[in-house]
């Protein structure tokens, strides 16, 4: 008995001291002063409970600030507009900041150090984070629509009788002619404000500084517009090692500068406006420095600024002045010296496959911490920033509806026949995995694994002799199956296709180019042509073809002598270079292929076109040549008419400046009209 009243005794004293720590932990709950009032709207701050400050208001100024007073921008800002709020989080914890000044204003909030780990939002549960990011989400969750990102020692200065311009919608901007080249599209936007020979921070050391010779201009909306300092440009450490004195922006009249997409350039967080179509971009990765983290932040931000219709970046004359505290330092910021072209590179001409605008922004924080750039917390850190951004209602861009189109069940073959560099492999999937779903690649000899390839793209090593075998890759193309795979496109990597106007093709016949395709008699002289030189000449060519001939089954002779006119006359030649292969007509030609690979070695405009008209002698889709000669090849006008009247252009070569600008540009335009 005295051993029940025990037991009781001892549960009683538990269910009391559970009860109490409930109630102590909801108390904490309900009187933190930082949780929601009413399920939605985050309390300013320890001194102010109304939870009224800049209430309605939408544009919102985060700084930092190190010292026990404000910062000198949060006076500036106040005596000058009631258009911001500003919010001001204190970077040491611990220290007594003199801020009581700001129970009075109602466009000032502060935040100390250690009230941000209270905050309701699970980027406030880690370490090591730049503060700045709590502050950006406290922002958004209180009605922000744009945001400032101002560092601590730099202040707003007057422009045109008014502080911090913002270009609000959507008008002409001059913007430099970008080109394409080997590591990205990338320009240096200081010397149009007279910053001569002077570059951004986070500018790939292996580029030029100077302008481009050429500005033109485009209809555009900034979503991220960047302030320039007047007397502290952001330089990096190297600049200021070799530049003792520099002299600052002598063009302080010159107008705004936008980078048009699919351009690259560094920005900072020194004084950086966010528009609510580019909040998302505000996360600043942890795992690198703080000189580094800004700038890789402003790359991963521009290579999704595609998926965002006529947005750009700004950059406008100088409109804050002042510095930061934090000295330039050449170890801090070596990771941009080393791999800032390389990350624009690999940003430029990502690949990957995506649904939603916050699987992109996630895909590419996990390519660059595939690529060694960023350290693997930075997963954690953009998924709890992706799930918080949500918390507090922020809508991510809107990805465009894919449309239906042919591509979609279409499986595409690229020969590259004399092997390929990563970043033109990366330029043409970049764009091809936007319609295709499914794509193999050929590429020449023996080469080296490509990594940096998708998992789900096929990779086949050809010898092919530089493409003059290429029936080769056909054979091995059409043979790839895949789930719901209609049919097999086969192009070289150096043309351009017209996916636009080949949605009037049919996918159940073959398309070849017959305007291409001569004709000769079996038993006549060989009369030849140039290709048939390479790589054999061309009598021992005409000997093969006949030897293929004559040991044809009956029944394919019958084909052609009931269709094509056989035994007088064949096709001798046609382009290689692209043809289109229903699933019906694959076995037959594959047959074909493989009994002339038995054979001999045949130039593969005899083959290809032997093998078309076996399968599909008639009845096919017929396309016009798309091909250019010799000094055609660089005649703008023509090349243009080409690659928008006809299926396709070849050849097209992105290893040169020409060939890479037209396909880039028409590859775009094409996005567009098929968006």
């Amino acid at each position: 008995m005295a051993s029940e009243l025990r037991f009781i005794k001892y549960l009683f004293l538990v269910v009391v001291i559970a009860m109490a720590l409930v109630l102590l932990l909801a108390s904490c709950y309900y009187f933190n002063p930082y949780l929601p009032s009413d399920g939605s709207v985050v309390r300013p701050n320890l001194y102010d409970t109304s939870s009224r400050k800049c209430s309605g208001v939408s544009k919102w100024v985060v700084t930092t600030s190190g010292a026990i007073t404000p910062p000198e921008a949060v006076h500036v800002i106040l005596n000058s507009t009631e258009d911001w709020c500003v919010l001001v989080l204190g970077q040491v914890a611990g220290l007594e900041y003199d801020f009581s000044w700001t129970n009075s204003s109602t466009h000032v909030i502060y935040f100390p150090r250690e009230a941000l780990s209270l905050l309701p939002y699970k980027l406030a549960t880690l370490t090591s984070l730049d503060i700045k990011n709590i502050g950006y989400l406290y922002a958004i969750a209180n009605g922000a629509r744009v945001v400032l990102d101002l560092e601590d020692g730099i202040v707003p200065i007057r422009v045109d009788h008014t502080y911090l311009p913002l270009q609000s919608v959507k008008r002409e901007f001059p913007c430099p002619n970008l080109e394409e080249k080997e590591g990205g599209v990338i320009w240096n936007p200081y010397p149009h404000f007279g910053g001569v020979n002077m570059w951004p921070r986070g500018f790939p050391q292996s580029s030029s500084t100077q302008p481009d010779t050429t500005m033109g201009s485009t209809s555009c909306y900034p979503i991220i517009q960047q302030y320039l300092s007047q007397s502290h440009p952001d330089l990096d450490a190297s600049y200021l090692m070799q530049n003792k004195i520099y002299e600052g922006f002598k063009s302080v009249a010159a107008s705004p500068l936008v980078i048009p997409r699919g351009g690259f350039t560094p920005y900072n967080s020194l004084s950086t406006i966010h528009r609510y179509e580019a909040l998302w971009s505000l996360l600043l990765p942890k795992t690198v420095h703080k000189r580094v983290a800004d700038i890789w932040r402003s790359y991963i931000a521009q290579s999704l600024f595609y998926l965002i219709p006529d947005a750009c970046l700004m950059y406008t004359p100088p409109a804050v002045t002042g510095h930061t505290t934090e000295s330039p330092s050449y170890e801090d910021e070596l990771p941009l010296y080393t791999n800032s072209s390389y990350v624009v590179n690999l940003l430029k001409y990502h690949l990957m496959s995506f649904d939603t605008f916050e699987e992109a922004l996630l895909g590419i924080y996990e390519l660059m911490y595939q690529s060694q750039i960023l350290g693997k917390d930075d997963i954690t850190v953009v998924k709890y920033w992706i799930s918080d951004l949500k918390l507090v209602g922020y809508e991510f861009p809107k990805l465009p509806k894919k449309a239906t189109l042919w591509t979609k069940n279409v499986h595409l073959c690229i020969m590259f026949n004399w092997g390929s560099t990563e970043y033109r492999t990366r330029q043409l999937l970049s764009y091809y995995m936007r319609f295709f779903d499914v794509i193999t690649l050929f590429i020449e000899g023996e080469h080296a694994p490509h990594t940096y390839i998708p998992s789900h793209i096929q990779v086949f090593h050809v010898k092919t002799g530089s493409g003059f075998l290429q029936q080769r890759c056909v054979e091995l193309c059409i043979n790839q199956t895949a789930p719901n795979t209609v049919s097999h496109l086969y192009i070289a990597d150096d043309m351009f296709i017209n996916i636009a106007k080949m949605s009037h093709l049919s996918l159940s016949k073959i398309w070849f180019i017959p305007l291409s395709v001569h004709t000769f008699g079996v038993d006549s002289s060989f009369v030849g042509w140039y290709w048939w030189d390479k790589p054999l000449d061309g009598y021992t060519q005409y000997k093969r073809f006949v030897t293929v001939i004559n040991g044809l089954p009956q029944e394919w002779k019958q084909v052609l002598i009931d269709k094509v006119g056989f035994p007088n006359c064949i096709h001798g030649h046609a382009v290689a270079d692209i043809v289109h292969i229903p699933n019906a007509f694959a076995v037959q030609v594959t047959k074909v292929l493989n009994y002339i690979d038995s054979v001999t070695d045949i130039f593969c405009e005899i083959a290809v076109p032997l093998a078309v008209d076996i399968a599909q002698p008639i009845g096919r889709e017929e396309m016009e040549e798309g091909n250019l000669w010799e000094q055609q090849r660089t005649d703008p006008g023509l090349v243009q008419r080409f690659i928008e009247s006809l299926y396709y252009m070849h050849p097209l070569k992105t290893s040169t400046k020409f060939g890479a600008d037209f396909w880039c540009r028409s590859m775009n335009n094409q996005l567009k009209l098929l968006a």
